[in-house]
């Protein structure tokens, strides 16, 4: 893994005073939150690029032969940062507390006219009880926050992952979670982000199928949850056959990074992918940016983001990039 030095982005003075800032006070967050520029739109441009940090509140800290790499807050907040200062990145997907730590960042950065989160799309991760090799994996309650505390603290979308064996009935439990969780969002009128995934057991946990027959299964049985589907996004990993795959519903999609590749692997995949269909309208990685081989995080996310942006699946269109907005764009 390439040498990232944290404290260039976050020093260990601003660090310190996140935990200063949870101990005296404790309606910061919530004042930073309401006050952060939103944008007027989802996605202004159709296409959107996120950088994915929900892993520690599943246990999963993990990033290839380092067991515990997104354990050190100090540094996967820095990682975050430096990511989100970049106008190819759309937002950030995480569990609650990440998104409270950033919030307090992005005031306390501002403060010195440097806030890292106006415009930027905040979604928070709600069913992370699904802990990697535990008894109950498949069985994946709401752990999170809750569409009240979305609306309470502006943000604009969430985001639940549904893991399917046919031969667990917990999944059953989990796919029910998840329509409740469409509806509460639809009551919102708040975008949610579906991630279906096919999984089938081995030793110590569960393995994900990426083959396009059980995926495009999966997601007419995804598609089909709650009560509407308007405000439904899928979230599937790159397969073979991805044509195929895409012409399985009109759902707006982005694909999911899973365990780190190479970033030519990871940009081809994504190309592949952008143009096997117009449903393909982004990408939301994690540790392929975050923690890349030898690149830094903010030159991954920036080449991701400009395939994202620059090429529309089928035509030679420029979108408009994140952050940036067209005059007909709100």
């Amino acid at each position: 893994m390439n040498r990232f030095n944290p404290t260039k982005v976050i020093s260990d003075s601003l660090f310190q005073k996140i935990t200063e800032v949870r101990v005296r006070s404790n309606h910061y967050v919530q004042d930073i939150a309401q006050k952060r520029v939103r944008r007027q739109t989802f996605v202004p441009s159709g296409r959107i690029n996120i950088v994915a940090a929900d892993h520690p509140a599943r246990g999963s800290v993990s990033v290839g032969q380092d067991s515990f790499a997104m354990a050190n807050r100090h540094d996967l907040l820095a990682r975050l940062v430096s990511v989100l200062r970049s106008e190819w990145v759309d937002g950030v997907l995480a569990s609650m507390d990440i998104l409270e730590e950033l919030l307090i960042l992005h005031g306390l950065l501002q403060e010195g006219g440097d806030g890292v989160l106006d415009r930027k799309l905040l979604i928070a991760s709600l069913n992370r009880g699904g802990m990697p090799g535990s008894a109950w994996e498949l069985n994946d309650p709401v752990t999170g926050t809750d569409v009240g505390t979305c609306r309470e603290y502006g943000l604009d979308a969430a985001k639940m992952l549904l893991r399917v064996d046919p031969k667990s009935v917990d999944s059953l439990t989990t796919m029910m979670a998840c329509a409740e969780g469409i509806r509460e969002m639809n009551r919102e009128n708040l975008p949610l982000i579906l991630e279906p995934l096919p999984v089938v057991r081995e030793s110590g946990g569960y393995k994900v199928v990426k083959e396009p027959d059980p995926l495009i299964r999966l997601m007419g049985v995804a598609s089909a949850l709650g009560n509407f589907s308007r405000n439904l996004w899928l979230k599937i990993p790159y397969t073979r056959d991805f044509k195929r795959v895409v012409q399985a519903t009109t759902l707006p999609i982005v694909i999911l990074g899973g365990d780190r590749a190479s970033l030519d692997r990871t940009m081809k995949d994504l190309g592949d992918a952008l143009n096997a269909g117009h449903q393909v309208r982004g990408a939301m990685y994690g540790r392929n940016v975050l923690y890349p081989s030898s690149e830094q995080p903010v030159e991954v996310a920036e080449r991701i983001g400009k395939l994202v942006h620059e090429k529309k699946a089928g035509t030679a269109e420029r979108s408009v990039p994140a952050g940036k907005h067209s005059r007909n764009s709100n």
